[in-house]
């Protein structure tokens, strides 16, 4: 609370305007407190005399003889301040700070509705502005500190939010890898129309529920600013057509013209992020074909250079009901869609936008919405890259190609049931033999005792986890020391694809898992020269 200057005022007792000034020195001199005399008629303040400016003139040459008999009016403050009650004394120390005043020489005349209530000195206002500026400071400190605190609040709910994700990530796509598993399974194995589609209906509902985990854990990356940027170089032209060949048979069944150009003055090979750019671009088509069911889906790519800064501008336009300016506002949050009824008639999870929206921004750009002259909307995209440099020709390897690959005995840790019937099923389809053990206990016994050609092991098995398992195999003079050791997880993040080749694992197999990724990624690594190092699978559809 600013302080007043009536809370600082004193009620000296005025003097009337006929006072002499020998007997206002007199009052001076019987009380050292005394800094000025207010000089009031009828009540109301006429100014006011200071002991300064009237001992220096007492104290001259012949002063008394001189000056004694004369009224104190004859020795008032030139132009004294008077200041209404209600008035900040932080107001009234700045305006005598830039001039305007004699404040802070000569002292306030408080007033109050015209009449005289006390008097304000120099050293009262100085003390009361330094004790202020002390309590806004202390204040301004409690307030950094809360919010230091609040920020740190934020990372640790971002932080649990991000650790219960991955938890979560890996619970659900632990029995998904039974769901995807088992239907890719049933659609190599089992003959007839019927239930090859029940299978692919089952493989299709579990890719959905995978892509809307996937999305959840890019949102929670998001807000953490966790989610990692490696940008590369990239041909803009090959791009566009791998998203015209995607993109291509999903709309096979609407009555939609797909168009994926690239302008001609575009700047064809730059350096960015393609995966995040991809992943922005697909969402914002996805939207537009779910809300498009006549007429065309267009996405136009460029370059535009402006200041010698280099931009990528991808415009998504549809032909669909278009977006309502009300509801244009509220279309990049997470979870929002057009209207109530939009989930039921449209599907999704109103999640693709603000994923857009968010990566967008970790890329340092910009996106707009806006009306179709046509009918429909437009989202447009502007991210800064840079120029690349032309493509290297490949040159020739000089050492032998992969030797061929000679099936052996594989060792499966993993404590979900489901999870190990897929593996196992999988490895021995392709021709390896398989043992399985359900815990990492058993795991480390088996591969002390037995060499393996390679070892899979979950992460997360309760008791001794996966990195319990290949940090005792790799300190050991055991056979399958440097035998390549794959990772069985559902969390490819920056952080656990580190930790993994910190603790010494040779490869990342994702959950959920999927037979023909498997058996590619396994392959892959077993194919792979002794010293190619550190390899992380691919997950493979």
């Amino acid at each position: 609370m600013p302080v007043r200057i009536e809370d600082i005022a004193v009620a000296i007792r005025p003097i009337n305007a006929e006072t002499s000034a020998s007997a206002a020195l007199g009052l001076f001199l019987s009380d050292s407190a005394l800094f000025a005399l207010p000089i009031v008629v009828n009540g109301a303040a006429l100014g006011h005399v200071t002991r300064g400016r009237l001992t220096e003139i007492m104290a001259g040459p012949g002063g008394r003889e001189i000056y004694a008999a004369r009224c104190i009016t004859n020795f008032m403050t030139p132009n004294p301040v008077m200041v209404e009650t209600g008035t900040s004394v932080a107001l009234i120390a700045k305006l005598a700070a830039d001039g305007n005043t004699s404040a802070l020489t000569d002292g306030v005349i408080v007033i109050h509705e015209g009449r005289y209530s006390g008097l304000v000195s120099p050293r009262a206002i100085l003390s009361a502005v330094a004790q202020e500026n002390a309590q806004r400071a202390q204040a301004m400190q409690g307030a950094r500190k809360r919010l230091a605190e609040a920020r740190t609040s934020a990372r640790d709910v971002a932080r649990d939010k991000a650790h219960f994700l991955a938890f979560l990530s890996h619970e659900i796509r632990t029995p998904l890898t039974g769901i995807l598993g088992v239907a890719d399974i049933l659609q190599d194995s089992v003959s007839g129309a019927e239930p090859r589609r029940l299978a692919r209906t089952i493989s299709e509902s579990g890719n959905h529920l995978d892509r809307l985990l996937g999305d959840l854990l890019d949102l929670s990356r998001l807000e953490a600013g966790k989610l990692p940027i490696n940008p590369l170089p990239f041909d803009l032209h090959e791009f566009a057509a791998e998203a015209r060949d995607l993109w291509q048979s999903r709309i096979a069944g609407k009555r939609l013209d797909l168009r994926i150009q690239v302008e001609s003055t575009s700047v064809m090979r730059i350096e960015a992020d393609a995966m995040r750019i991809r992943q922005i671009l697909f969402n914002l088509m996805s939207n537009a074909l779910k809300f498009t069911e006549q007429g065309h889906v267009s996405v136009v790519l460029a370059t535009d250079e402006t200041a010698g800064k280099l931009s990528l501008r991808m415009a998504v336009s549809d032909t669909g009901c278009g977006i309502s300016d009300s509801d244009k506002a509220r279309m990049f949050n997470a979870f929002e869609q057009a209207n109530a009824t939009t989930a039921q008639t449209h599907g999704g999870s109103g999640l693709g936008l603000s994923i857009a929206k968010g990566l967008t921004a970790r890329l340092g750009g910009k996106i707009a919405l806006a009306d179709n002259p046509g009918g429909g909307t437009v989202f447009t995209v502007t991210l800064p890259v840079l120029r690349a440099g032309p493509r290297l020709a490949a040159q020739a390897p000089n050492k032998p190609r992969r030797r061929s690959l000679t099936l052996g005995h594989i060792l499966i840790a993993e404590d979900h049931d489901v999870s190990t019937l897929v593996m196992s099923r999988a490895l021995t389809a392709a021709g390896w033999k398989v043992d399985t053990v359900a815990n990492g206990e058993a795991a480390i016994a088996n591969a002390m005792a037995a060499r393996y050609q390679a070892i899979l092991t979950d992460i997360h098995m309760p008791g001794v986890n996966g990195e319990m398992v290949v940090r005792a195999l790799r300190c050991s003079d055991g056979p399958n020391q440097l035998t390549p050791i794959l990772a069985v997880t559902a969390d490819l993040s920056a952080e656990r694809r580190a930790a993994c080749e910190a603790v010494g694992f040779t490869a990342l197999i994702e959950k959920p898992i999927r037979p023909r990724a498997l058996v590619a990624t396994l392959a892959d690594v077993l194919m792979a020269d002794e010293d190619t190092g550190w390899e992380l699978g691919a997950k493979r559809a």
